[in-house]
């Protein structure tokens, strides 16, 4: 199943740019496969293994201002709106690769904060398979 990201705070020129990055317009989103989801936004591409996704919920950060791909001690944002956040929470962590995205070290990731178009349907889909 194809979850998009949000992309509803983006400017223009961002979503100009993440298009370009991403391929084209309509690519930024999150795949739920059976043994993994994929995310997938600009040139950020990270694959999560679902046994690893501990938990997964509504998030009421407060992102205003800020889109794109961010992380700060493991944490990561990955969005282009400041509504319909996920938070993942992720254990044992998983790796980003060498990208310019994450200036080409391999970043950890324990929790991943998306903004998804159907929030509810992805946390849904997540637990059809017993995730939390």
């Amino acid at each position: 199943m194809w979850f998009a990201i949000s992309e509803a705070g983006m400017d223009p020129v961002s979503r100009r740019t993440n298009a370009l990055l991403a391929g084209r317009r309509g690519r930024s989103g999150v795949e739920v496969g059976p043994d993994q989801i994929r995310v997938r936004m600009g040139g950020f591409k990270l694959t999560v293994p679902r046994a690893s996704i501990r938990s997964a919920s509504r998030s009421q950060e407060n992102v205003r201002g800020t889109y794109g791909v961010h992380s700060r001690s493991g944490r990561w944002l990955v969005n282009g709106s400041p509504d319909g956040l996920v938070e993942l929470t992720i254990e044992p962590p998983c790796y980003t690769g060498r990208k310019p995205v994450s200036l080409f070290t391999r970043g950890k990731v324990n929790a991943l904060t998306l903004s998804l178009a159907d929030p509810d349907g992805f946390i849904a889909a997540l637990q059809s398979s017993g995730q939390h």
